[in-house]
Formats: structure tokens, C-alpha cells, sequence
């Protein structure tokens, strides 16, 4: 989470699950950058992904991640 894209990315899912397409458009990194985050992510277990025919949708694993974003940025505010 320490990375400004990673974090967006998190907060974005946080809405629901999205694309990579989605979260590549709407973060503002080069798509094969976002790619990348998003493998950190998933290696970390921040994330998790389904395939659903030929798209491939990205959430949140669990309401404790969702959890821990908010107190990410209630800390960083704060």
C-alpha cells in the first residue's frame, strides 16, 4: 500500500470489483505499470481476481481488507 497507485487501486475497488481495463483507466499509470501493481497486490492477498469469459474482474478478498483501507486513510488524514 505504500505506493500512491496501489493505494488508488484499493480505494477504487472498494466500490465494487472492476476490470484491469477499468483500473487501468482510471489510474493514472501506464497500463503495463498497473499490471504490475495489481500482481503486488494479488501476491499480498489484497486483492483477488476472477475470470468471468474473457474479462477478468478484480476485488476485494474480504470486508477486513476493506477495514484496513479505511484505517489506512483515517491514520493518513488524520
Amino acid at each position: 500500500m505504500a505506493y500512491e497507485h496501489r493505494l488508488h487501486i484499493l480505494i477504487l475497488l472498494q466500490d465494487g470489483e472492476r476490470t484491469a481495463g477499468e483500473l487501468a483507466a482510471a489510474v493514472p499509470a501506464d497500463h503495463t505499470a498497473v499490471a504490475h501493481h495489481l500482481r503486488c497486490l494479488l501476491d499480498a492477498r489484497l486483492v483477488r481476481r476472477q475470470r468471468r469469459g474473457r474479462n477478468v474482474f478484480y476485488a476485494l478478498p474480504d470486508e477486513a481488507t476493506r477495514d484496513l483501507i479505511t484505517e489506512v486513510l483515517r491514520h493518513a488524514a488524520g
